[in-house]
């Protein structure tokens, strides 16, 4: 019975099956991120936060003309669904050392309508 439970919940770090993402309230959250970071290159001039662009599949403090902590530069990260909702959970925990300042999103709902709300709309910037 444990092994049919194990299988219905899918692989590791999968969405709960009652999840289901909230754009609307993913880009209300975004609003925050929005104060440092911009979801296109062309718009990150002026913040303090490097670009989002491109942010899926990318390696943690790869972004050009950004200044990154060695925490951050060394911590081998590629971001992805897994690796966005373990660092939004409480960055300064994830990556110890890292400049942003940013607490966190305690409620998982929360980071996963952000993070698909971040999908979508890096999607639609290509």
């Amino acid at each position: 019975m444990a092994g049919l439970a194990v299988l219905l919940a899918g692989p590791a770090g999968a969405a709960e099956p009652d999840l289901v993402p909230d754009l609307v309230n993913g880009r209300i959250l975004f609003a925050r991120c929005g104060i440092c970071h911009a979801l296109t290159a062309e718009k990150s001039k002026g913040k303090k936060g490097p670009t989002l662009a491109g942010l899926f599949g990318r390696k943690a403090g790869s972004v050009k003309g950004y200044k990154y902590s060695k925490a951050m530069r060394s911590k081998g990260i590629v971001w992805n669904e897994t690796t966005l909702d373990i660092y939004l959970t409480k960055p300064k925990a994830y990556v110890p050392g890292t400049t942003m300042i940013y607490r966190g999103l305690r409620r998982k709902s929360d980071r996963a309508d952000l993070i698909a709300y971040l999908k979508n709309a890096l999607r639609s910037e290509r």
